[in-house]
């Protein structure tokens, strides 16, 4: 690919050298450039890219596009200026990958709990009513490839693994290319703040943009709420003209989010009458989660089916805040002109790793209490969660979380006191320290709980587990809070393989064999 076409669409202030060289490859880490690679950087929170230059130029690149002009730079090597990296590296990853975006339908998903849950059950829903699509977020990328046969066709599951809920640009456009050369249509995928705020996204148009809460997180990073809001309205600024937003009503959020998209339509969800899609009659135990959705007209958009105002769903998600996310899946099925029965198909076998997952006693009779697994690491998400099993326990609710280091602290002491205050017993332990001391975290959280409280802290997760399974008794629930899907701990820079999932059922075994044998004494 020539220089030139690597650069369309970028604001370019200034270029040297050679202005149209053959590039061969294009990267933002100096360690992978060879001969004939462009090298793209900017300053980072913690590293400024520009200070690998000469590194990438010694590997052989033959264009550098940066954000400022370097002493001393070779004139065989061409310089190209721009005012925003992040950006033009966006840019550059879309062109590099011939623009596949603009063959698919992008479905966006931004908010601070649910996102996950949400794009799950889009996807399901998609796939009952036989359009072809794709799911990228939180617990892995996946889509499904059908191979023509003389006879039969064949499909396939690709799946790839998730470095981060929202890709790098690279990453991300790549793995476009391959969705779409695959024949997909549409494309659910997970916008983190982050990936929003970094530019990832940009240049991607969106045909529905889903927004599910707005809570506390990721204060590490964006520094207040109002930045984070900001973040989060990203999604909405890349709409198409023809776009459709999925609004949680129920969000205080939501009215600025109105007020940035006023020309946009909008489908809003929620508990309460206001919303085009509320819930109604409700079911909801460790067994079933079901209610019936009363649909409004302005919800329905262009049927080209009559749709009944009231439609019966079961969730295969269990927990009552799941009843959002559902209600938020609804509102895209309507968008695409989903038929009744696929809508209730994809919800009723839609199934998410680690979100309020009910760990398998492997049918030992004598396990007569519950354990479920949730990814739920923010204040809102620990309540939610919380507030979910303890209103399907008919005994105690215990409780075992940490809180991730080199995060947000300021989460930390809320998420010690909505613990202590919804469960009956709290388990305090290590969750993902990172570089962090992990007894200063816990220290953290306990740090406003009055004496009183029924607590424990327990620094080894494993140990932690452990003694809230063999504290369970008859109509228990315990809920493992924070890691979900992760079968890994992150330590000092290294990810040790840790499933929370695997853990308790291993010690639900272990508590199973414990008590045959003292049964049998």
């Amino acid at each position: 690919m020539k220089l030139q076409n690597l650069l369309n669409g970028i604001e370019v202030t200034q270029i040297s050298g050679d202005r149209n060289p053959g590039i061969v490859g294009v990267v933002s880490d100096h360690r992978k450039v060879k001969p004939g690679f462009a090298f793209i950087c900017y300053k980072g929170l913690n590293v400024d890219g520009h200070s690998f230059i000469y590194g990438a130029i010694e590997n052989g690149a033959n264009a550098v596009i940066s954000e400022k002009e370097i002493d001393n730079f070779p004139k065989n090597v061409t310089s190209v200026i721009t005012p925003n990296g992040r950006i033009a590296q966006s840019i550059c990853a879309a062109n590099w990958f011939g623009n596949p975006a603009k063959r698919l339908k992008l479905i966006g998903i931004t908010g601070t709990n649910g996102k996950t849950s949400t794009a799950h059950l889009i996807y399901g829903i998609l796939k009952a009513n036989g359009i072809k699509s794709a799911v990228l977020g939180t617990v892995g990328h996946s889509f499904d490839v059908v191979k023509s046969g003389t006879s039969t066709h064949q499909k396939s599951k690709v799946e790839i693994p998730a470095l981060l809920t929202t890709p790098d640009a690279f990453q991300l456009h790549k793995i476009l290319k391959q969705i779409a050369d695959a024949g997909v249509e549409h494309v659910v995928m997970e916008t983190s703040s982050q990936g929003l705020a970094q530019h990832r996204l940009h240049g991607l148009t969106f045909d529905t943009a889903v927004f599910t809460n707005l809570t506390q997180d990721h204060l590490d990073y964006h520094g207040t709420m109002e930045n984070y809001l900001t973040a989060k309205l990203m999604l909405f600024e890349q709409l198409s003209d023809e776009g459709v937003a999925v609004l949680n009503a129920d969000s205080p959020a939501v009215a600025h989010i109105v007020e940035h998209i006023p020309d946009k339509k909008a489908i809003t969800y929620g508990l309460e009458q206001r919303s085009d899609i509320y819930p109604q009659e409700i079911e909801n135990s460790l067994k079933k989660l079901a209610f019936t959705a009363t649909i409004k007209d302005n919800a329905k958009l262009n049927k080209s089916e009559p749709l009944l105002e009231k439609l019966h769903v079961s969730i295969s998600l269990l927990g009552s805040y799941n009843i959002y996310n559902a209600l938020a899946a609804i509102g895209v099925g309507l968008r695409y002109d989903c038929s009744s029965s696929a809508i209730q198909d994809g919800l009723a076998t839609t199934v998410v790793p680690g979100r309020f997952e009910l760990v398998n006693s492997n049918g030992n009779s004598d396990i007569d209490f519950a354990v479920i697994v949730d990814y739920a690491h923010t204040p809102d998400g620990l309540e939610n969660v919380l507030t979910a099993a303890r209103g399907i326990t008919d005994g105690r609710l215990i409780s075992v979380f940490g809180c991730g280091g080199d995060r947000d602290r300021g989460k930390r002491p809320k998420m010690g006191e909505i613990s202590t205050e919804i469960a009956d017993m709290s388990v305090i332990t290590s969750d993902n320290p990172r570089t962090e001391n992990p007894k200063e975290i816990i220290t953290d959280i306990v740090s406003n709980l009055p004496h009183d409280a029924a607590y424990m802290c327990i620094l080894e997760r494993h140990e932690a587990i452990k003694h809230a399974i063999f504290e369970a008794n008859h109509g228990d629930v315990v809920v493992i809070a924070g890691k979900g899907h992760e079968n890994y701990q992150e330590i000092n820079g290294k990810r040790y393989p840790f499933d929370d999932r695997k853990i308790a059922s291993d010690i639900l075994q272990e508590l199973s064999t414990k008590s045959n044998h003292e049964a049998s004494i």
